[in-house]
């Protein structure tokens, strides 16, 4: 077995759409007996379900401080945003991310060229979906690519066997260049209905190892949305044991909190 970072970066809480409180999850993470635990909730456009707005940043960020007081676990206030286009628009404006240690951005179903407003060409499906990574490497204010090319939910015709493995290198080039890591999470098998978890692991890893290839670094999340998920890493250590990532290939979570101080 390959060694891992002891941490869950991307869970989230009923400040957005997660079905626990903040210290429910804190509290599963110290059980787990984790290093640290990121609380990264949902920030989308106002209007939009379960959306955490400044207030309920504010609000969640006096709760990170004060559950650091009493726990072991390094609590970290984190944010998942969503890109709204493949040229990056974010739904975080910068005074959104005031406070935050760790942004984490997301492509969804409010996701133009990939969710929805989709061309009919395959190539130009494939075209996007890269281009808006590049563009999130190249984005200072993002941290983390929260569960990078989930796609199989969005009707496309594309799978992950589809992405050129120049493109994805090409993407870890530019994710090493800005420091910006990459999710390796917990729940992508969901986001591939058309897959059995097991066969898109393999797959899902040939994208890790053509992105590692690159120079980029990673990180583990859960993307729990109720306490019992925090830790739940099962699946995203295999992906990690298949593409071969050695113990150089973690992100240094330590020092992306310190760039946002």
């Amino acid at each position: 077995m390959i060694r891992v970072p002891n941490s869950d970066l991307h869970t989230h809480t009923d400040y957005s759409d997660g079905r626990g409180n903040l210290t429910e999850n804190v509290r599963a993470a110290e059980a787990a007996g984790l290093d640290a635990i990121a609380i990264a909730d949902h920030l989308m456009p106002a209007g939009y379900e379960k959306h955490a707005d400044r207030d309920a940043l504010v609000a969640r960020a006096a709760e990170v401080r004060q559950a650091q007081c009493w726990a072991d676990t390094r609590v970290i206030m984190a944010v998942e945003a969503t890109v709204l286009d493949p040229q990056g628009t974010l739904s975080a404006e910068p005074a959104d991310l005031e406070g935050v240690e760790l942004t984490l951005v997301d492509v969804s179903w409010l996701t133009a060229g990939l969710a929805h407003s989709v061309p009919a060409s395959r190539q130009t499906q494939v075209a996007n979906a890269l281009q808006v990574y590049l563009q999130l490497a190249l984005e200072a204010a993002v941290d983390v690519l929260a569960h990078p090319f989930t796609l199989g939910r969005f009707g496309l015709d594309i799978t992950l066997e589809d992405l050129p493995r120049a493109g994805l290198v090409e993407l870890g080039h530019a994710l090493a260049e800005t420091g910006t890591a990459f999710e390796i999470n917990n729940g992508v098998w969901w986001w591939w209905p058309q897959c059995y978890p097991r066969q898109l692991a393999d797959e899902y890893a040939a994208v890790v190892a053509a992105v590692a290839e690159g120079g980029a670094k990673f990180t583990l999340g859960s993307d729990a949305h109720c306490n019992t998920g925090v830790g739940n890493l099962g699946w995203a250590k295999r992906v990690a044991e298949v593409a071969g990532l050695g113990e150089a290939s973690w992100a240094d979570v330590e020092g992306m909190l310190a760039r946002r101080q």
